[in-house]
């Protein structure tokens, strides 16, 4: 078949893992192109809630913290949006402190602001919250929210000319030419490459059978609803993730309405994203969102959207780096949970694609 392009990296996936991963590969000197057929942060990414904090109770490790690091310094040059440090407040179980406290004793040592609240001490700090006595929060003051497709449009402009974008054109196989990858197939023409990255959620599971390998990765449905309180968002409301129904909550910009959303069960959902929620899912998030936030009771809904994410059998995201295919690398899995972590495993996956490289 033709060949259209050759770099050092094909990244497939415009979303913020796949372009964080090609800003830092650009930065170390390799040539990158990126094959996503919905374009730059079209998919889950751009739909994402954007919520940013160094506390991860669902993926461990210091992913989080690395990337609340790099988005509080704008990027690795300074020039992506500001975050929004309206703080987050996280709510757990009980029988998750002595754990919670651990993470937070860590998160103190590298620099963050956190603390383990009470409930007593949150419902006193957010009197708009309705919080049971049983649970316990972790609070960080300079954390919030970013506009997901900004940051990503910021990630490309960092990655300038040595990374480039063949928006629209969709990756249909990985190549390999004997124990190594050779680049990635597409209708228009074969992309040539020492090494392949898969960032595209549910769609690096298609891509990867084809050199062999094996990532299933179900699709998940995500519904968020923009809500309109009386009275707009209380002064002092931070992000706002409660663990034990799956909601959430930010400020949606400057103005009187709050984003909202609650995590689904709902599984292999067509990998659409539209705009505006179905009234069954409003109704459904209201209900979760107003038993924490009894403000929202009566709020109205005024905008809303239909996304998805990537699932994987085990609930863990993960960065593999297979031996066979060689240089052949994926970055999936997050559940929803990629954009805080963006920057870490941006780092880290192109540190690793350049030992493959080596």
């Amino acid at each position: 078949m033709t060949q259209i392009a050759a770099a050092d990296v094909v990244v497939v996936g415009c979303g913020v893992i796949g372009l964080a991963t090609a800003e830092r590969l650009v930065a170390s000197n390799r040539s990158v192109v990126l094959v996503d057929g919905q374009g730059v942060a079209n998919g889950p990414s751009g739909a994402s809630g954007g919520l940013v904090r160094a506390f991860d109770p669902a993926h461990g490790g210091s992913w989080a913290g690395e990337g609340l690091d790099v988005y509080l310094r704008r990027g690795w040059r300074g020039t992506w949006p500001e975050v929004r440090e309206d703080g987050s407040l996280v709510l757990l179980e009980t029988e998750a402190v002595p754990r919670a406290a651990a993470n937070v004793r860590r998160l103190r040592r590298a620099g963050h602001v956190a603390e383990l609240l009470s409930a007593r001490e949150m419902q006193d700090r957010f009197p708009h919250l309705a919080v049971p006595s049983d649970l316990v929060g972790v609070h960080e003051a300079r954390a919030g929210w970013l506009p997901a497709r900004e940051v990503a449009q910021a990630m490309l402009r960092d990655a300038g000319p040595g990374a480039t974008v063949l928006e629209g054109v969709s990756a249909t196989a990985v190549i390999t030419s004997g124990t190594g990858v050779a680049g990635v197939r597409t209708p228009e023409g074969d992309v040539a490459a020492r090494a392949v990255l898969l960032a595209a959620g549910t769609a690096s599971s298609r891509l990867a059978e084809t050199a062999g390998v094996h990532i299933p990765l179900r699709t998940r449905a995500i519904g968020y609803c923009l809500l309109e309180p009386a009275g707009g968002p209380p002064e002092g409301m931070p992000a706002f993730v409660d663990t034990t129904t799956g909601a959430w909550t930010r400020r949606w910009g400057s103005g009187s309405t709050v984003l909202a959303g609650v995590a689904s069960t709902v599984c292999d959902v067509p990998p659409v994203v539209s705009e505006g929620a179905p009234p069954a899912e409003q109704e459904r998030v209201r209900r979760v969102v107003e038993q924490r936030w009894p403000g929202l009771a009566g709020a109205r809904v005024v905008g809303g959207v239909a996304a998805y994410d990537a699932f994987p059998p085990d609930g863990n995201g993960s960065v593999i780096v297979w031996s066979e295919p060689q240089g052949l690398v994926t970055a999936t899995g997050w559940n929803g949970g990629g954009f805080k972590i963006a920057p870490a495993v941006g780092n880290h996956a192109a540190a690793w694609i350049e030992e493959v490289l080596a």
